[in-house]
């Protein structure tokens, strides 16, 4: 109840006012992006473009929306926040886990200013909202497509998230439980991911440290194995080269909740749905129920291949592990 109470008053509090237009907004919005800034083919580049489709919506110019770099530093980081909340920025949004200590620093500093970070759910603050995408939803995903599409009838994760593997599992036994799945850890040890290639044709990849993965696949298994990847996770997956490996994408869909986040602002509102009631996280959980989370295919896909997945997606929202 007291938890209840809080929400309630919060609530009240951010919409004593009236709701501002797309002609004359009462909330000024800045996005504070990771190390790179755009071009990184990655979260920079993924929230730039939903900002974009954003920012034609609701008619949103300078002062009224900012967009800031970073140089990755902790200070740095700490400057620019600070430097968006004193100049009256109602709303700033944090790309990335990077910035999750500074945003629960900051916002405890302006407790006025509503806070946003993407991709993350570690910040127990009513003015944050945490941007947090079942990532369980794309490996089962993951696990069906696999299943799908192998010929080899065996698979691999490649990673080291024990319950995404799991995820994963269940995924492609929803398909088949002929299906071999065969757990590849990474970044463990590279001649134990080339050991582990050589037994499959369809691997589900969630490292996002670098391209080891899929270079290893085009120089020594191009024309044996597919990969399925993870965007705006794995900037590398954008490069030209590596499409002929891929098979399809599981992602991160960024436009909802920068759409959702801006929508909110302006009418004096957050999105604050409890995501963890006993650490206090608020904020908003994306996943294939709500469209934050889909997929993509790079190689060429049947009707009939299709329609499977959608039905298997459809069967797993109905059951109780997609909760």
């Amino acid at each position: 109840m007291k938890l209840r109470s809080l929400l309630l008053i919060f609530a009240l509090t951010l919409s004593l006012t009236t709701p501002a237009s797309a002609e004359n907004p009462a909330a000024k919005v800045a996005v504070a992006y990771d190390i790179g800034f755009l071009g990184d083919n990655s979260f920079n580049d993924a929230v730039n473009k939903a900002l974009i489709d954003v920012k034609d919506k609701y008619n949103l110019v300078e002062p009224f929306i900012r967009e800031v770099p970073t140089n990755g530093s902790a200070v740095d980081r700490l400057t620019r926040l600070r430097f968006l909340a004193q100049n009256g920025y109602n709303l700033i949004i944090a790309v990335g886990s990077g910035y999750r200590e500074t945003v629960r620093r900051v916002s405890m500093e302006y407790p006025q200013t509503q806070f946003a970070i993407v991709n993350d759910k570690a910040i127990g603050q009513m003015n944050v909202s945490n941007i947090f995408y079942r990532e369980d939803h794309g490996a089962y995903l993951a696990g069906v497509i696999a299943a799908i599409f192998t010929k080899r009838k065996a698979v691999g994760f490649i990673g080291s998230e024990p319950d995404l593997l799991v995820n994963f599992s269940a995924g492609v036994r929803a398909i088949s439980r002929s299906v071999k799945v065969i757990n590849i850890p990474y970044p463990d040890s590279t001649p134990e991911l080339k050991s582990g290639l050589g037994k499959i044709d369809i691997g589900y990849a969630t490292w996002d440290g670098d391209a080891s993965v899929i270079s290893t696949v085009l120089d020594s298994y191009a024309n044996k194995v597919r990969l399925i990847v993870e965007r705006p996770d794995q900037y590398f997956s954008e490069l030209s080269s590596a499409q002929k490996v891929i098979l399809a994408s599981i992602n991160k869909n960024l436009n909802r909740p920068i759409d959702q986040l801006v929508a909110a602002a302006l009418e004096e509102r957050a999105l604050i749905d409890v995501i963890d009631e006993k650490e206090g996280i608020y904020g908003r959980e994306y996943s294939l129920r709500n469209r934050g989370i889909s997929f993509t295919m790079v190689a060429p896909v049947s009707s009939a291949q299709r329609a499977r997945i959608n039905l298997e997606t459809r069967k797993f929202l109905a059951s109780p592990r997609s909760r």
